[in-house]
């Protein structure tokens, strides 16, 4: 039996490009509704920063997230939004209660 994968992932924007990162994140948000594996996926934007980007993902195993992580979409917005970025952190976590 697979296990859901918990995602957890901040993009900090580059200085002075919040608003066309933000507006491109949640371009993802919509696709990643239609994909395979789709259990949860918000996007969060920080009350103190405004370049500082968190999603809350849920997919239904490490298998279905691979193929998101690789879909022509998540590649388009690489090529697109990859000079807007300043960093990326994520983190997978598993639910024990």
């Amino acid at each position: 039996m697979t296990s859901p994968v918990y995602v957890v992932a901040k993009v900090m924007a580059k200085a002075g490009h919040e608003k066309e990162l933000g507006q491109a994140l949640l371009g993802l948000v919509d696709i990643a509704k239609t994909e395979p594996g789709f259990v949860q996926y918000d996007l969060h934007v920080s009350e103190d920063n405004p370049a500082e980007f968190v999603f809350y993902e849920i997919w239904a195993s490490e298998e279905l997230l691979d193929i998101h992580n690789n879909t022509a979409s998540m590649k388009a917005f690489g090529a697109k939004a990859g000079g807007w970025i300043e960093g990326v952190d994520i983190k997978k976590y598993k639910k024990i209660s």
